[in-house]
């Protein structure tokens, strides 16, 4: 059911990117460097946020110290041929184009998310161990 739940998430944040990417490039605003430090920040974040998404429906009910590295990677996989595939349905949307820069950025930023979610996997892995072993301890001890 969690599974299914996260799977309807990912079809939902991909088509709010299909959408985005259908928006004509004169209704975007002005080519100036603010709007597109934005817009490009917006990948970074969006395609970060759907490499959890892909992450979470396919690790199902494994925690995420249970995760192995395959699930990262394979999430990482799918987000950069979103990515590319988003970058073909933009270059059909009247003023707009694609770019293998904005796949690059789309790709770190499901990098850096994935990477940053790595870590407290192999950080919480060890404290959990720990955990684990003091709580067997200490109830052999009360027995």
């Amino acid at each position: 059911m969690k599974t299914a739940l996260f799977g309807l998430c990912s079809g939902a944040w991909m088509s709010l990117i299909f959408y985005l990417s259908s928006i004509p490039g004169d209704e975007l605003g002005p080519d100036t460097l603010i709007i597109n430090l934005i817009k490009k920040s917006g990948h970074f974040i969006i395609f970060g946020v759907l490499a959890v998404l892909y992450l979470v429906t396919l690790k199902g009910r494994k925690l995420l110290v249970e995760t192995g590295s395959f699930l990262f990677m394979l999430s990482l996989f799918l987000t950069l041929l979103y990515a590319v595939s988003d970058e073909y349905h933009q270059s059909f949307t009247p003023g707009r184009h694609s770019s293998g820069y904005d796949v690059i950025i789309d790709t770190c930023g499901a990098l850096a998310v994935l990477g940053l979610l790595y870590t407290l996997k192999i950080r919480r892995n060890p404290l959990t161990a720990r955990v684990n072993k003091m709580v067997k301890s200490a109830s052999r001890k009360t027995a």
